[in-house]
């Protein structure tokens, strides 16, 4: 078989150089030609696009909320013994319910990643 297509053959005046590079000797250095490239402090280039909450954020937001419970069911108590006729007993009972139950799962969870921090710690 004998191929002799001309398709193949690169013109002799055409830079072999791929676009976005700076050749000096056997180095190459990239160039970011694209907003969507890492640059060299590690971040994308694309500025004003909104990223992903990190794990601080989320866990910031989750102690809020827990936070938010406890403060409501207090409020709730409060009521209930300054105009006890303005607030059902239901009403407090289950705000301190969930209080209660998100306070308690916090702890779970915080000890759990303290847990797993120590053992990332002391593993051998």
């Amino acid at each position: 078989m004998n191929i002799t297509s001309n398709s193949f053959k690169i013109p002799e005046n055409q830079n072999l150089q791929p676009q976005g590079t700076i050749a000096r000797g056997n180095r190459i250095t990239l160039e970011t030609t694209d907003p969507r490239h890492f640059v060299s402090s590690g971040v994308s280039g694309i500025q004003g696009e909104s990223t992903a909450p990190t794990f601080e954020d989320a866990m910031l937001e989750a102690l809020n909320g827990v936070n938010d419970l406890q403060n409501e069911s207090s409020d709730a108590i409060e009521t209930m013994l300054t105009d006890p006729d303005s607030i059902d007993a239901h009403e407090v009972t289950l705000a301190m319910a969930k209080a209660n139950l998100s306070l308690n799962i916090t702890r779970t969870i915080l000890d759990r990643v303290v847990r797993a921090w120590r053992d990332l710690i002391n593993t051998r």
